[in-house]
């Protein structure tokens, strides 16, 4: 188990650094990551992660709270 948690542990050290951001992004935006998005997002573990991490983000945007209450109810109401 060290040799995983050691790999593992690299991985999110260079996923964490301006780099592996950069590489991450730069994926997420070629024509290949968009395909993986959405064939991810298709899955109903894809709509699951996607609400989880539209609610998270919900939190940090400067809109109004009714707002972001109609878009919770949404989310809600798409997950039932």
């Amino acid at each position: 188990m060290g040799a995983i948690d050691g790999i593992q542990g690299m991985v999110a050290g260079y996923l964490a650094s301006p780099k592996g951001q950069e590489a991450i992004r730069s994926f997420l935006s070629s024509p290949q990551g968009k395909e993986a998005i959405d064939s991810y997002l298709s899955t109903p573990g894809g709509q699951q992660m996607a609400r989880l991490l539209l609610l998270r983000a919900l939190d940090g945007l400067s809109i109004p709270d009714e707002v972001k209450a109609m878009i919770r109810d949404a989310l809600a109401e798409a997950g039932a």
